[in-house]
């Protein structure tokens, strides 16, 4: 079996976009991301990905993202499939990123071409052509709003090597579209968000879903999946409300990067509960009010 066909049999069910810890001056703790890594691996077969959002890359230097991306390799010594993502890099710096991240024990990298530059059939596919060669490791696009145009997104995954997509588009009507038109190749269009868009793109053949249970409590993500996967619709939609649905609108409203660190903390894995800096750290009272959040919807 290829490398592209080992990450498609093992990309299914719950991805985990692991945030990150941050010391008091912007530095990343690593020893507490080593701690969170290991102790995702020991819960199951979760998805483990280094991303934009989640993984605040914004506020990460190029070489933090370097080591980040082999520390996540190391730790993780292939117990659960891998997904590195690259900066919003031009191609040159992409390509030395692929060899880095193959040598660090990534399964597939996500690339993340800039929002900036035109999502145009010319520019897009010229990138591609451009980082071609650097690894044989897999890959994954990466579509945001705007979207790729849909006949670009089906191109592509006629590459062997491109093996799929997060889709962080509109989770209905262009997740259907792509779904549809890049079946037949071995595309796995991942759904960058809930379980609610997984309830509606799993029957059409999507694999896998982003998942904001999955950080904290990836058995109950495992349980939705497998639910999900043996036709037991009404049970899955009974996990969607019970767990996902309450608690997504409550931590959005409570800033969602500090609402997920603080459940990271509350496992005795993350010293703290802070955003990178300069973003403010939360209230005291925030780890209180999570920890009340998840006892009344996980007790």
């Amino acid at each position: 079996m290829d490398r592209s066909a080992q990450v498609l049999d093992r990309l299914k069910g719950p991805v985990v976009p692991l945030n990150i810890c941050f010391n008091e001056d912007g530095t990343v703790h690593y020893e507490a991301v080593e701690k969170y890594v290991d102790w995702l691996c020991e819960q199951g077969p979760v998805v483990l990905l280094l991303t934009a959002g989640s993984s605040e890359f914004a506020y990460l230097s190029e070489k933090e993202i370097y080591e980040l991306t082999a520390l996540v390799g190391r730790v993780n010594q292939g117990r659960s499939l891998y997904i590195a993502s690259t900066g919003l890099w031009k191609p040159s710096l992409t390509r030395d990123f692929l060899a880095h991240a193959d040598r660090a024990g990534a399964d597939a990298v996500k690339v993340q071409i800039s929002p900036w530059m035109p999502q145009t059939r010319e520019v897009i596919v010229g990138y591609y052509d451009l980082i071609e060669g650097a690894s044989d490791i897999p890959l994954l696009l990466w579509v945001i709003t705007p979207p790729i145009p849909l006949e670009v997104a089906a191109e592509l995954s006629q590459r062997p090597h491109i093996v799929g997509m997060k889709n962080d588009a509109d989770p209905f009507g262009y997740y259907y579209d792509v779904i549809r038109a890049t079946r037949e190749n071995g595309f796995a269009v991942v759904s960058g968000g809930q379980m609610r868009n997984f309830m509606f793109g799993y029957p059409l053949g999507s694999p896998a879903y982003l998942c904001p249970i999955a950080p904290f409590r990836p058995d109950v993500a495992l349980e939705f999946g497998a639910v999900l996967a043996a036709g037991q619709t009404e049970r899955a939609w009974e996990m969607v409300l019970r767990y996902e649905e309450p608690f997504l609108q409550w931590a959005i409203e409570r800033d969602w990067l500090s609402v997920m660190k603080s459940t990271i903390q509350l496992l005795g894995l993350y010293p703290n509960n802070r955003p990178a800096p300069p973003q403010p750290a939360p209230p005291p009272e925030l780890l209180d009010e999570v920890r009340g959040k998840l006892q009344e919807l996980f007790a």
